[in-house]
């Protein structure tokens, strides 16, 4: 974690934004039918400690230079933006408890690697639902895949810039060090969605609220003669 590198004045402008959209995310939050679905709430929380235990594995090159994957793209596609960006609070606020002097990048993290892919991920996943056919592969290849692994470097990238801005550390160090790991990284990040999601698809696609089988399996109508 990069609390160490951040000044004072920087982390208390990643904080504000940052409780600020996980007040939004709660307000807006669909308890009401949350609470009344027993199921939904158990793959949440199980989706919560498996994000956990992903954001738990990291690879560290130097201070402030580590990675992991971030999973927030299937957590956006089950359970939506709202408790996608929940999850993520808790699990970053999880891991601050095990350390306590993550405390100080907490806003950090929930801007660059919840708020940034999570919203690219909703925003991608309505534009493809209206500029491309309903079908089970554009939702696996495009919005799953080429989503996920937008995604991650959106999020690398915003973690990148408040680095730079804050001055925490050389701007020839970041470039010649994180922008050379973070593409490659960023090719494990769609599979690991992908196959979250698509065990999801096929023996619990309920589970899935943005993926709806009525209309990515529809049967195809037969050519007329």
């Amino acid at each position: 974690m990069d609390a160490p590198l951040l000044g004072a004045g920087w982390r208390f402008a990643t904080w504000l934004p940052s409780l600020a959209i996980l007040v939004w995310a709660i307000a807006s939050a669909p308890w009401r039918s949350w609470l009344g679905d027993p199921e939904r709430q158990h793959v949440w929380l199980g989706s919560v400690v498996l994000a956990l235990a992903v954001w738990a594995m990291q690879a560290g090159l130097t201070p402030g230079l580590s990675f992991h994957f971030l999973l927030a793209t299937a957590l956006t596609l089950m359970h939506g933006w709202q408790l996608a960006i929940v999850g993520i609070a808790i699990v970053l606020t999880v891991l601050c408890v095990m350390e306590p002097s993550y405390w100080q990048a907490w806003g950090m993290y929930l801007l660059a690697e919840g708020a940034v892919p999570v919203f690219f991920v909703g925003w991608l996943h309505r534009l493809v639902q209206r500029r491309l056919p309903l079908n089970y592969f554009v939702y696996f290849f495009v919005t799953v895949f080429f989503g996920s692994m937008l995604a991650f470097n959106l999020a690398g990238a915003a973690r990148l810039l408040l680095l730079a801005a804050a001055g925490a550390l050389p701007a020839a160090q970041l470039a010649d060090e994180w922008l050379v790991f973070l593409p490659l990284m960023s090719f494990g990040e769609p599979f690991l969605n992908g196959i979250v999601l698509a065990t999801a698809v096929v023996y619990r696609p309920q589970w899935v609220a943005s993926f709806d089988d009525r209309l990515y399996l529809a049967p195809r109508k037969p050519d007329a003669p």
